[in-house]
């Protein structure tokens, strides 16, 4: 039966909810900040209403002081500083003044399409108690006509008694009113922003998060079988590092499964030759015949042998691009090479020599160069003849950008490579002319031990005359445990040699 992983629905998507995180705080910022200022301006309406009613009193009491502005005499009756008070009075819509004499409106200020304050009864009644209460106080009042901030002033004789009222007042409902008008129009044009500011948001969010739509979309065409699609880079902002961040690690993968691919391939191709082998000669024993199965036997054993030390290869080959195929420590050059020479005079019998030996201690694996080094005597063994010479050697310097390097080498005299040889045998299973005993791994072990080792393996032959094999690594000075290793070198050089 043929299952598939259903997908999850579809939730609410970022560039929705930062639209969503955007627009409301916009509206909020807008709202606070119009509410905020219509809370203040409304203050300071109120504020400049109660001072310009205080101003007018202050006049008022003026012009019973100063006396008759025409004359310069003082005024004789009430009805005279009335008539005077109403005639300095410049009446608006939401402004004016009304002079009582005994309750009753008796002069206004002139001028049409003004507040007229004589036509609301319940002003005038509130106001001339307020007026025979005897204090000054700017008083608010609400009638059906309108919502007054008010100030009734008395105009009283020499003996105290009074003769009549001037009553300034300002409708403040309706000066309250424009500025709402006015942040009416402004949570209009703020509304029209805030639709501005979202739509130019949806297309800005989609283009900041284009990355990331790219990063979904490539995820979603990258198989096992085309792990080659990568995330187009645009801009150097965090987006752009978060999409070169993924095709490195795209470029990881892909690499992994071409080495795991490329593994199994050579396994299966290298494993095929024996297993035939095996199972021809499992066919073609003869259970009753004691010679021919003692030479199976040793057949087998012979072919379990091969097969177990290409496995040992290959594994050595994967484990190569990980962090733990190398364990470092202080290496003894002197001694790293003469451990090499005395195991290479085992391998069989040639004239073995040591050119030179470094001295120093560097940072390095000491197994793994042991076994780089055996790999390339095993090579001159095999392809030089009994009683030729070959040689090890070791020295410490600089190259020519000042860095100290370690330098570790074998040297024959054998066949030679020929020239259209040389990439062939770097690369895993490659063999060199008709070389057919061999699995083709050792070439390729060594460059990859020395690869771990951030270092080389550089080859120089002619046919007919030796090959010389050598590892360039950095001398890296060790991370000292003990206080008595130290590097050879100055310590500025190995600075400059720096990981």
């Amino acid at each position: 039966m043929v299952m598939s992983l259903a997908r999850r629905p579809a939730g609410v998507s970022v560039r929705v909810r930062v639209l969503v995180y955007l627009s409301v705080l916009t509206g909020v910022a807008l709202a606070v900040a119009g509410t905020t200022a219509f809370v203040i301006e409304r203050a300071r309406l109120d504020r400049e209403i109660t001072e310009d009613l205080v101003l007018r009193a202050n006049d008022l009491q003026s012009l019973v002081a100063d006396g008759d502005p025409v004359t310069g005499e003082a005024f004789t009756d009430a009805e005279s500083i009335l008539r005077e008070a109403m005639r300095r009075v410049v009446a608006t819509p939401t402004e004016s003044a009304v002079a009582l004499i005994d309750g009753t409106p008796r002069f206004v200020p002139g001028g049409s399409d003004v507040l007229r304050l004589d036509a609301d009864q319940e002003l005038l009644t509130d106001a001339s108690a307020a007026a025979a209460s005897g204090t000054l106080n700017v008083r608010a009042l609400t009638t059906a006509q309108a919502d007054y901030r008010y100030l009734a002033v008395p105009v009283v004789s020499d003996s105290g008694d009074v003769q009549g009222i001037v009553i300034y007042g300002v409708d403040r409902g309706a000066t309250v009113a424009a500025l709402q008008d006015t942040f009416r129009v402004y949570a209009m044009v703020g509304l029209l922003s805030l639709v501005a500011i979202t739509g130019f948001g949806y297309v800005t969010v989609g283009r900041l998060l284009e990355p990331i739509r790219l990063l979904d979309a490539t995820a979603r065409r990258i198989s096992t079988s085309d792990l080659s699609e990568r995330i187009p880079i645009v801009g150097d902002d965090d987006l752009a590092r978060l999409s070169e961040t993924v095709n490195q690690m795209l470029d990881r993968i892909e690499r992994a499964f071409s080495e795991q691919s490329r593994m199994l391939d050579d396994a299966s191709h290298e494993l095929r030759t024996p297993l035939t082998i095996m199972r021809n000669r499992l066919e073609l024993v003869e259970p009753r015949d004691p010679d021919s199965v003692v030479s199976t036997r040793d057949d087998l054993l012979g072919e379990v042998t091969r097969m177990s030390r290409l496995v040992d290869d290959l594994v050595t080959l994967a484990k190569a691009d990980r962090p733990e195929f190398l364990r470092l420590d202080a290496v003894d050059l002197a001694e790293l090479t003469e451990l090499a020479h005395a195991r290479a005079e085992t391998l069989g019998p040639r004239r073995w020599k040591l050119d030179a030996v470094a001295e120093g201690v560097v940072e390095a694996d000491r197994e793994r160069l042991t076994q780089a080094w055996l790999q390339l005597s095993a090579n001159a063994l095999r392809f030089s003849e009994p009683g030729t010479l070959v040689a090890l050697g070791s020295s410490i310097g600089v190259n020519d950008a000042g860095v100290p390097e370690v330098r570790l080498w074998v040297r024959d005299e054998g066949v030679g490579i020929a020239a259209e040889d040389m990439d062939r045998i770097r690369s895993r299973f490659g063999r060199a002319g008709d070389d057919r005993d061999g699995a083709g791994l050792g070439i390729p072990i060594v460059s990859a031990i020395v690869a771990a080792h951030e270092g080389r393996l550089d080859i120089e032959s002619r046919p007919g005359a030796g090959s010389t094999f050598t590892m360039t690594l950095p001398a890296y000075a060790p991370r000292a445990k003990d206080p008595a290793l130290s590097s050879p070198w100055a310590d500025d050089a190995v600075e400059e040699a720096g990981r």
